[in-house]
């Protein structure tokens, strides 16, 4: 008797701190389950974003292709009617030069990306686009630029700047449209 009091405060403490220690192990568990979810849903995600920014780039070089082959057909068409016209050069040219809004040649021209500076460069036939190739994005995020790059063939497309950005890519196509504008705008017969 003289131990019992002892040996319930002896048990009691032990309960006590095996009910802590479960409620310990209770917790951990919860919070461990809590940030294995967390990180499936973020790799689910992660490839979902893959996927959309693969597509994109699909699509971007499949745009560029169709664009680049435009480009060599107007370069085509153009050198044809440059042959065609040929006997009356020097006075179809003081006249064609005057009655077009840009003068034929490749000009360069910068705008502001997300990362910086974008520079392109555009080629001009007859007050046509033919061809725009970007010279320098040293700042943007390669995957962003690329997907960006498909607005280029819209543009070539359109031969208007005044097309949409691509989505996803917002910051660099609109990056390339300015620099587009920029080169247009030292192009432009005064």
């Amino acid at each position: 008797m003289k131990y019992h009091s002892f040996y319930m405060r002896l048990l009691c403490l032990i309960l006590v701190i095996g009910a802590f220690m479960g409620y310990d192990f209770v917790n951990k568990n919860n919070s461990q389950v809590q940030k294995i979810t967390e990180l499936q849903d973020r790799v689910t995600a992660l490839e979902k974003q893959q996927t959309e920014m693969l597509t994109a780039i699909d699509e971007a070089a499949k745009a560029r292709e169709e664009a680049e082959a435009a480009a060599e057909e107007a370069k085509a068409q153009a050198a044809a009617a440059k042959t065609k016209d040929n006997s009356s050069k020097d006075t179809a040219e003081n006249t064609d030069d005057a009655e077009n809004i840009y003068k034929d040649g490749t000009y360069t021209g910068s705008g502001q990306g997300f990362g910086g500076a974008v520079e392109v460069q555009v080629t001009l036939a007859n007050d046509s686009i033919t061809d725009i190739q970007v010279t320098s994005a040293s700042g943007e995020d390669s995957a962003y630029l690329s997907q960006a790059e498909g607005v280029i063939s819209t543009i070539i497309s359109a031969q208007s700047t005044d097309v949409d950005t691509v989505s996803g890519a917002t910051f660099s196509s609109t990056g390339i449209i300015n620099a587009v504008n920029d080169a247009l705008g030292k192009a432009e017969n005064q």
